[in-house]
């Protein structure tokens, strides 16, 4: 990008060594190219220096993006029998916290007890967690 600028700046030399007058409609319309030209190679080096550190930024946020994939996902490459291998191949059993929509109580659910179809009930207010109604559809 240094080098527009430093054109720009030769062009501005090249106009000052020619002594060109302000007051004459044609020089200073020369004069007036001259210094639009310089400010735009200046802004185009100041776009260019944004872009750089966008750049810097969306490459730190993949880095991190892929740093996460593989925490999530693990190694897609693993050789064990088991059918899910999201979860460091282990079936642990997570404790997961939720609202109870009727009473509004924070309730402690595993997720076994999640996946399971019972109907799970709230342990403060005694109404089903989660229902299979979807509303009215007739």
């Amino acid at each position: 990008m240094a080098n527009i600028t430093d054109r720009a700046a030769y062009l501005r030399g090249l106009a000052e060594g020619m002594k060109l007058d302000r007051e004459d409609n044609q020089q200073r319309l020369i004069l007036e190219m001259l210094d639009l030209m310089d400010e735009m190679a200046h802004q185009l080096a100041d776009v260019n220096a944004d872009l750089g550190e966008l750049e810097e930024y969306v490459e730190d946020i993949d880095s991190d993006l892929t740093d996460m994939e593989e925490v999530l996902f693990g190694d897609e490459d693993c050789d064990c029998d088991c059918d899910d291998c999201m979860h460091d191949c282990e079936d642990e059993d997570e404790e997961l916290s939720f609202d109870c929509p009727n009473c509004g109580k924070t309730v402690m659910l595993c997720t076994s007890d999640i996946e399971s179809d019972e109907n799970i009930c709230c342990k403060h207010c005694g109404e089903p967690f989660f229902t299979d109604d979807l509303g009215d559809e007739e």
